[in-house]
């Protein structure tokens, strides 16, 4: 079976209409989805701008057909040449609910049909690992479902079909395209433009309807060079128990070359993929996504629901390198299985912007937790776009705790609650500006550019073993270690009393950072760590996030410009709330346990 690697970038589709229409003209106002922040960094390199000049053009009397613009943009940019002609057929995917199998059926024009099963799993997020265990022609007239008439081989493969989610029959155009590098590496590009969902299973059925745009999407695929094969050698038989030691020693020298030689392999595939994404995000309007569009068809039962922290179970790792690797997979779903909702939300993505802005909070700590493995990639190219767009965040966020929460209590705390109507309406206004930065943000080049650099990182992760003096470390150790220094910054002097609230802010923090880091070792920590600690410390963030909200909300009734009895009024109610938060927050933090690492030695 041959075995590839493979990258989804997905087409957003307000940044696609924008970029059909060309280039804003010079004192034209910026569009509304415009980023400034992507703007101030400079113009496009020349092959956007030449993709971009003529994407318009290229679908005119078709305004929002940006299949047919990406494939003309494709045709255009250097290093890319057509492999297969851009040609419409139905097809029909289905897909097993962990993704280890994915089928795809195909019917063309022609009437010729075809079979294509691969069997994948995640390499790191984003990238899949997949070997094709079935490509070929099926008999004509076979109807796009499970049948008969399907190769035994694959049936043997897949068991009982049951297993596998299918989707909805699809109206897809394909065509492919190769990118090839400048050092060599060469990425096969697959775009795919579903166009149309059909309710029956077998798509020619007369009972057609067409629904809006399924997805449309790149697949990046980069083929694995194959290690060359152990020579094999036939062992004599031992004469001394010393011989029979040297030559097992061997032997696994050998099978640890081979698995050195073969990571080398994936790796340099993998690297290729992002190579070409890079290039592919800097001309066209995508981004990459960690599922892609058949499996989301596949999966169209599944809710649109916030993706909140999930647990990662360490309890068989042994090393502080492979848990880091563990934990940040986890981050990255977070922060991915919200980014839809941020982008494309119309008044509803508060959830989602608040659990988008916990995954970057979490993961700057787990590099707080794991420094040694901040190399000069991290701190130069992600760390500074991860203050970029957390600061975005983090102003929608605190406008949504303002207009949902804190101005609501200041007008039930006045005996005129009339006095704040029109406050309100005013801050809803600024909290729909604030959201609509985030969108653009998330829609811009510079995102796309951040996202693939924090995942090319994650994956670099999977193929190192880590900084050096980190190897032959104990997780345990490493764990408790780290938890002792975050639960010292937290308890230290002074009181939460005495600081101010600048200070007591920087406090939540360190109570923050506990919890999360808590919540990383999680399966390491005793039973009491895991209950009793974690509940209190998340009862301390919580007061002492009244307070910091309180001294938010002061700052943006100021930029609101609101009448001195408003002005007035607040400052005193959040002076309150600060005074309650500081002493309420000392009462539970001399309350809170020393957390322990269950196996800690």
């Amino acid at each position: 079976m041959s075995s590839t690697v493979e990258l989804v970038l997905g087409l957003e589709a307000i940044s696609a209409k924008e970029w059909m229409a060309g280039p804003v003209k010079p004192g034209a106002p910026s569009r509304r989805t415009r980023a400034p922040q992507a703007a101030a960094r400079g113009s496009a390199p020349a092959q956007r701008k030449r993709a971009s000049r003529t994407s318009a053009s290229a679908t005119q009397g078709e305004p929002d057909d940006a299949g047919t613009a990406i494939a003309a943009a494709l045709g255009r940019m250097p290093g890319i040449e057509a492999t297969s002609a851009f040609e419409r057929s139905t097809a029909r995917a289905f897909v097993e609910p962990e993704g280890a199998w994915r089928v795809m059926l195909t019917a063309a024009g022609d009437g010729t049909r075809h079979i294509r099963a691969e069997r994948a799993h995640e390499l790191t997020p984003g990238v899949r690992r997949c070997e094709t265990a079935c490509d070929e022609p099926l008999e004509a007239g076979v109807a796009l479902a499970f049948t008969e008439a399907f190769p035994q081989v694959l049936k043997d493969a897949l068991g009982k079909p049951g297993k596998l989610a299918p989707s909805p029959a699809l109206a897809i155009r394909r065509g492919t395209w190769r990118w090839s590098g400048a050092d060599g590496a060469v990425v096969d590009i697959e775009l795919s433009d579903a166009r149309a969902l059909y309710d029956s299973i077998d798509a020619e059925s007369a009972e057609q309807r067409q629904r809006p745009i399924a997805f449309c999407e790149l697949r990046l695929i980069s083929r694995i060079e194959q290690a060359p094969a152990p020579q094999e050698r036939e062992v004599a038989a031992p004469s001394a128990a010393a011989e029979v030691q040297a030559e097992r020693a061997e032997i696994d020298k050998n099978a640890a070359a081979e698995l050195d030689e073969r990571a080398r392999s994936e790796w340099g595939a993998v690297r290729a993929l992002f190579a070409a994404a890079g290039a592919l995000a800097d001309a066209l309007p995508v981004f990459p996504v960690l599922q892609g569009g058949c499996e989301r068809a596949c999966a169209a039962s599944a809710g649109n629901e916030p993706a909140r922290a999930t647990r990662t179970d360490l309890s068989n790792v042994k090393t502080p390198h492979e848990a880091l690797v563990a934990i940040a997979g986890a981050v990255a779903r977070q922060w991915f299985g919200n980014e839809a909702g941020v982008r494309d939300g119309s008044g509803t993505e508060t959830e989602f912007v608040h659990q988008m802005r916990v995954a970057l909070r979490r993961l700057k700590t787990l590099l707080k937790t794991f420094p040694k493995w901040a190399d000069e990639r991290w701190e130069r190219t992600i760390v500074p776009e991860l203050d970029w767009l957390g600061g975005l965040l983090g102003q929608a966020r605190d406008l949504d705790v303002f207009v949902d929460a804190t101005l609501p209590a200041l007008a039930g705390a006045d005996v005129d609650a009339a006095t704040w109507t029109s406050l309100q309406a005013r801050a809803a206004v600024r909290r729909h500006e604030a959201r609509e930065q985030v969108r653009a943000a998330l829609r811009s080049r510079r995102y796309a550019a951040l996202s693939l650099a924090w995942l090319q990182w994650l994956a670099s992760l999977r193929f190192s073993h880590g900084p050096v003096d980190m190897v032959d470390k104990s997780l345990v150790r490493y764990a408790a270690k780290r938890v002792r220094k975050h639960y010292a910054r937290l308890i230290e002097k002074p009181a939460l009393t005495e600081l101010t609230p600048a200070e007591r802010h920087r406090r939540r923090i360190e109570a923050k950072r506990l919890r999360y880091t808590l919540e990383f070792f999680e399966s390491l920590a005793s039973h009491k760590t895991r209950r009793a600690l974690s509940k209190q410390l998340g009862r301390i963030q919580s007061v002492l996030g009244d307070g910091s909200d309180a001294t938010a909300a002061l700052q943006f009734l100021e930029a609101l410009d609101v009448s001195p009895y408003a002005h007035g009024f607040a400052r005193g109610w959040c002076e309150a709330v600060n005074r309650w938060s500081a002493i309420e927050g000392e009462r539970l933090l001399q309350e809170l346990g020393k957390p322990k690492i269950a196996r800690e030695s």
